[in-house]
């Protein structure tokens, strides 16, 4: 059971984009089971003494916290955005990596680039994810470095006989 506080703060997001209800029971019973079980929340308000309130007293009470919840400006904490530092870092790993595998052209990297930074401005990134985009920047590195030696190992030992080889007679 949710106190009107709580359930104002709960509804008001959700009132945004969907449609919702409040269901006041009677005064002298309150609502049935079967009104109860079509209910996504239920609430309770706390009374000092008293079994129920006046159904208009009830009603004032849910409507106050809904406006309260309303006008209260919700500043929620945000992540430390990335600062002029880390992004400059990100775009120019970035951009070595994506001329590395071939995806943006070397002649002309900052066509690319200038779109790829336009979208990291507009999302407004922050520094972990900052710290992710250059891991996964790293990896690629690691792996494309990787595929690069296993295949000259590879050119190199179809060349160079194997000791094991028995050695060709003519």
């Amino acid at each position: 059971m949710a106190s009107p506080e709580t359930l104002a703060r709960d509804l008001v997001p959700i009132s945004q984009k969907n449609r919702v209800a409040i269901l006041f029971g009677p005064e002298d019973r309150g609502l049935t089971n079967e009104e109860t079980r079509r209910c996504h929340h239920l609430l309770t308000i706390p009374t000092a003494g008293f079994s129920s309130l006046n159904l208009s007293q009830a009603v004032m009470v849910v409507c106050h916290e809904l406006f309260k919840a309303t006008s209260e400006k919700k500043e929620t904490p945000l992540p430390r955005l990335a600062n002029r530092h880390e992004l400059d870092g990100m775009y120019a790993q970035l951009r070595d990596i994506l001329v590395r595998i071939n995806y943006i052209n070397p002649e002309n990297p900052d066509y690319w680039m200038n779109k790829i930074r336009h979208f990291g401005t507009r999302i407004q990134l922050r520094a972990r994810e900052v710290s992710i985009i250059r891991g996964i920047c790293r990896q690629i590195n690691w792996y494309a470095e990787k595929r690069y030696r296993d295949g000259r190992e590879d050119a190199a030992g179809a060349t160079t006989p194997s000791p094991e080889d028995p050695p060709e007679t003519s």
